[in-house]
């Protein structure tokens, strides 16, 4: 149906080196002198703390002493999810970059950019899970290092003996970003945009709190909108930047329940069909920030708030970890289409409507058997926090005959509405391709890709499509590119 995109050989990275001192933080220049802040005077003891520092990096990478830490979410912890169970996890120590691959540092190795955003110093993004693996073997060779990394059809190899750059595991991300707190952020239990870029318009327990605030420490803040400059805002207390929000960063794990028994240096499923990504991006709301959050996606997705970080072992493990794309869906040359979607405001109905036109689909709408009345943003939202699965008065009728479910909704609370979750746990989606697209007010898919992928175990999720509100004049238009990108022509 829809071919991966083609990964493309890496040639070089241009490190940031980072410094931490007792009385300043020094940021050595990046290859485009950019300096960004530094005390003019360092005293003795400065440059001895300086030079200490620089004993524990390795290419500009900052070494984390390993140890043990509880992963995952405690029961009382607002809006986690069921997949965040806690559990004691040790891991080794590890190198890792203070900063998220920016685009400088990408398009000097792959001779293109393919981010939403434009700027140096800003992190890549629109770039697939595989695309940030060959960006690590490539780095390896140009610097003189062994690649960790090896892909044969759909079997992803991590030799963890060699000495080349890779990505986080999820284990390592976690522990990156936690820094040796417990809390739900490691500044504490809230979180702004003064210390992270998310919709800041969206705080942690917003949902609790948007139509009548009874918590006091739930304050808005800005929504710059975008990516900013990967030195941005202050760093964690392990030297780490961005960790929460900017751009999600992709991790080696397949995604899957925690394998419980594997408690040291765990790497993830064996097998799987979502990659793990981490932190929240630009647009995320905060709770899609908390350390404890998971999300996955289709390795091959591309989304303008999805980009990685790189790491490297400390010292060579003895093991190599092989992992294997486990889909293998194969859609017929006509394959039988079924448009389904929920619609409050008749925006997704439009789009729905035009794509039904375009394909001569089927249609069907999502309907609720009590559908929402009074004000939306209340009822919908205690859907929401109570996880309601709102019964549906609709229902289809032979699931089984579609080979492709083109799936619209409207992003509401960063996510899915309550219905669309009815309707993906009321059939069997495995095999098939779901190609999901959002009207929305700004939030563009929230993180409701990665909830979609969750839900319809067993299916591919391809490339979405989503649109502000009634789209414009373009939407038809807009609406066969997306279909034809995916492979699906119009009449």
């Amino acid at each position: 149906m829809k071919s991966k995109k083609k990964v493309q050989i890496i040639t070089l990275l241009v490190v940031v080196i980072l410094a931490a001192t007792g009385t300043g933080i020094y940021f050595l220049t990046r290859d485009d002198d950019s300096q960004i802040f530094a005390d003019s005077n360092p005293t003795e003891t400065d440059r001895q703390d300086e030079n200490n520092t620089m004993k524990n990096e390795l290419d500009g990478l900052i070494l984390l002493e390993g140890g043990t830490f509880t992963m995952g979410s405690p029961d009382n912890e607002r809006q986690r999810g069921t997949d965040e169970v806690s559990h004691q996890v040790t891991v080794d120590a590890f190198y890792v970059d203070a900063y998220e691959v920016t685009q400088q540092d990408y398009e000097a190795v792959m001779g293109e950019n393919p981010s939403h955003f434009s700027g140096a110093n800003l992190p890549v993004e629109n770039v697939t899970w595989y695309e940030a693996v060959q960006y690590c073997n490539a780095l390896s060779e140009r610097r003189g290092l062994t690649p960790v990394y090896t892909i044969e059809g759909n079997t992803v190899s991590w030799d963890r003996r060699m000495d080349g750059y890779r990505l986080l595991t999820e284990a390592e991300w976690e522990y990156a970003a936690r820094a040796g707190t417990t809390t739900v952020f490691y500044d504490g239990n809230q979180i702004t945009s003064d210390n992270a870029n998310f919709e800041g318009s969206y705080p942690y327990l917003i949902e609790e709190n948007y139509v009548t605030r009874h918590d006091p420490s739930v304050v808005t803040s800005t929504n710059r909108g975008k990516t900013i400059a990967v030195n941005s805002l202050a760093p964690n207390g392990f030297g780490l930047y961005n960790m929460y929000g900017n751009v999600s960063e992709w991790c080696f794990d397949y995604y899957g329940e925690y394998d419980l028994a594997q408690t040291v240096n765990p790497v993830g499923a064996k097998s799987g069909s979502l990659r793990v990504n981490r932190g929240g991006g630009y647009n995320d709301f905060a709770k899609q920030l908390r350390s404890a959050y998971r999300s996955a996606t289709t390795p091959d997705t591309v989304e303008q708030n999805l980009g990685f970080r790189i790491a490297r072992n400390a010292q060579p493990e003895k093991s190599i970890e092989e992992t294997t794309y486990n889909l293998n869906i194969q859609t017929p040359e006509n394959p039988h289409i079924l448009v389904a979607y929920f619609s409050h405001t008749g925006n997704t109905e439009n789009g729905a409507q035009m794509i039904e036109e375009q394909l001569g689909a089927d249609l069907f709408e999502i309907q609720m058997t009590e559908p929402y009345r009074g004000n939306i943003y209340e009822v919908s939202q205690q859907d929401l926090n109570n996880d309601v699965r709102p019964a549906l008065s609709s229902h289809v009728e032979n699931m089984p005959q579609y080979d492709i479910v083109i799936l619209g909704y409207p992003t509401w609370w960063s996510t899915m509405p309550m219905p669309v979750f009815t309707f993906l746990e009321e059939y069997e989606f495995s095999g098939k391709v779901i190609l999901p697209f959002s009207s929305n007010g700004g939030t563009r898919f929230g993180d409701s890709i990665s909830d979609l992928s969750k839900t319809a175990i067993g299916a591919y999720v391809g490339q979405g499509f989503e649109y502000t509100y009634s789209g414009g004049s373009s939407l038809s238009d807009d609406l066969v590119t997306w279909l034809s990108n995916n492979g699906i022509g119009v009449k």
